[in-house]
């Protein structure tokens, strides 16, 4: 029996091993502990190296009858003490019998809602210094005055006759406003060194802010009404009645986010809007001006009555090209540019579905890449012939349907799918992708105009017919790259050069005569190509050695009578058989 009864222990011991370790396999960062007060509370491991931490998540259990919290400091879990540094989002919230809370000294960060809720909550105790405290953590509770924790405040209660910030206070966390609604001034004693634009997220009617004098960090000069970064010249907070005092150098982030500002000067000593600085406001027309060089990720995201924006910045650098400045502004309709505006930035006006004009002014010299893609209203825009430059994709899923030029064809945009295309007079050069979104374009004519074809101008382009003008002196690398369906091509005499990758991929192309003013045949300009026959001048003096690779098809090389020795000495040995006198 005794025996039997030692087996039953042992399995017994098993039985508890097992589930505990399935319950807490060796890689699982949660479980749950008692604390003094017996109540079963649930971490996660957030170092498992030293200094070991872990974030309180809650409680296990019923929670109807509980008053009195008590957070440990540490927490023993696998013979290692591991110190509780966090406590995580809503993990306490809702419980609306809870009246006291006592957080230990280790806790540095009280995550979103933590006790968003507990409508009992009246008492909190903290032993240590917060240094983080996300938004709507003490919402719905009963907490009637301001928590500090040494000279950091944490959280000022809503409701209040008056707002008062304690002489001494150096740190002001983000959200220890973010309740006050009914808050409308308030000043910022000298002893604060730290701030933040959430400080005071949410303070609607908050209408005058203060900066006392003798304050060494932070100012609000000239009556401002925003709270201004002394050392940097940034106003880090602004209101509705903002005014934005000359010498101002940025504009921080979610300075005036959800304020709900409706007129605001930039002054020209402005040189950075910082991201989302206007999310969400109510402005309806905005004027960037010659100084400011950089413009944040949705920076003026969701100003829905935003209808015009006067662009003046001289040297603004590409905007940021996942999170556009002005997505979302429904209403944003016309843009216009400074007379001083070289360069239109790089995806500056993406994704704005509502833009309908776009007024550039004769100095603008560039357009940069995406700066209208995906503006689908946007149906014609007049270049002057200043324009020497457009960027990729500029004009992708936009709504343009004619061909965008001034004396450079910069994109073509097949009106009603037509198969047959001419070129204006006029144009000099073909740029570079112009023909990216060239449709069932069969038929190209081009004029006596031009002079010159870019780079892949005409990359995977589906014409068939390209009728070239006398004019044509240079087409650059790969300009007819992957034609697959071009067919006839003639080379005009006044032709100079012919670059790299010319007709790589031009898999229907059988014939072409090389033109007496063409000196040398470039790497892979025929390459995978169609070509059958090719007729050749005496002017030519050098073939790349790549020039006809992978031309399968090819039969015949003409060349003038009396040529073959220097047609032998420049072209690559396994292609001197295909050499033909004529």
């Amino acid at each position: 029996m005794k025996k039997l009864a030692v087996i039953l222990i042992l399995i017994a011991y098993s039985t508890m091993a097992m589930a505990q370790a399935q319950a807490h396999s060796p890689n699982d960062p949660n479980f749950s502990k008692n604390n003094k007060s017996g109540q079963n509370l649930k971490y996660t491991i957030t170092s498992n190296k030293e200094p070991y931490t872990v974030i309180i998540n809650g409680i296990n259990g019923d929670t109807e009858k509980l008053k009195k919290l008590e957070i440990p400091s540490t927490v023993n879990y696998r013979n290692t003490d591991f110190a509780v540094t966090a406590i995580n989002k809503a993990a306490f919230s809702g419980i609306s019998s809870l009246t006291s809370i006592t957080i230990p000294p280790t806790v540095k960060e009280i995550k979103t809602e933590a006790f968003n809720g507990c409508s009992a909550l009246k008492t909190i105790k903290i032993g240590g210094v917060i240094e983080k405290c996300e938004e709507k953590v003490f919402t719905g509770t009963a907490i009637a005055k301001p928590i500090y924790t040494g000279n950091t405040l944490v959280y000022y209660p809503a409701n209040q006759k008056e707002y008062l910030i304690n002489e001494g206070t150096e740190t002001i966390l983000e959200y220890a406003f973010s309740d006050c609604n009914d808050m409308t001034s308030i000043v910022i004693p000298a002893s604060v060194k730290n701030i933040y634009a959430n400080s005071f997220a949410n303070c609607d009617r908050l209408e005058s802010i203060v900066v006392a004098d003798g304050n060494k960090t932070f100012d609000s000069r000239n009556n401002c009404n925003a709270i201004i970064l002394t050392s940097e010249n940034k106003i880090i907070k602004g209101f509705k009645n903002t005014t934005i005092p000359n010498g101002i150098k940025s504009i921080a982030r979610i300075a005036f986010a959800n304020t709900g500002i409706s007129k605001i000067d930039i002054p020209n000593s402005v040189t950075t809007i910082e991201d989302s600085a206007f999310y969400n406001c109510e402005l309806t027309s905005i004027t960037i001006p010659e100084s400011v060089k950089k413009i944040g990720a949705n920076a003026f995201i969701k100003n829905k009555k935003l209808t015009v924006v006067n662009f003046g910045a001289i040297e603004c650098e590409a905007m940021n090209k996942d999170f556009p400045a002005f997505e979302q502004c429904q209403s944003f309709s016309s843009v216009n540019f400074g007379d001083k505006v070289k360069v239109v930035p790089a995806f500056s006006f993406k994704d704005c579905p509502e833009l309908r004009y776009v007024t550039l002014s004769n100095s603008v010299i560039e357009i940069g890449k995406k700066a209208f893609s995906e503006c689908k209203m946007l149906s014609y825009l007049e270049l002057s012939n200043s324009v020497e430059i457009i960027g990729d994709s500029c004009f992708y899923e936009s709504g343009i349907s004619e061909p965008v030029h001034s004396e450079i064809l910069f994109a073509y945009f097949p009106p009603n799918y037509d198969t047959e295309y001419s070129i204006p007079q006029g144009i000099k050069t073909i740029a570079k992708n112009s023909f990216h979104y060239a449709g069932n374009l069969k038929t190209l004519t081009i004029p006596n105009s031009v002079t010159k074809i870019e780079e892949n101008a005409f990359c995977d382009c589906l014409v068939e017919t390209i009728i070239m003008p006398d004019s044509l002196e240079t087409i650059e690398t790969g300009a007819f790259l992957y034609c697959t369906n071009l067919k006839s091509i003639k080379l005009p005499n006044t032709l100079k050069t012919i670059n790299n990758k010319v007709f790589m991929g031009c898999f229907k192309i059988e014939d072409i005569t090389i033109p007496n003013s063409v000196t040398e045949i470039k790497d892979l300009t025929f390459y995978d190509s169609g070509l059958k026959t090719i007729t050749l001048p005496i002017s030519i003096n050098k073939i790349s050695g790549s020039a006809f690779n992978q031309c399968l098809d090819l039969k015949n090389i003409y060349i003038p009578k009396g040529s073959m020795s220097q047609f032998k000495n420049i072209l690559d040995p396994k292609f001197h058989s295909k050499l033909k006198e004529k």
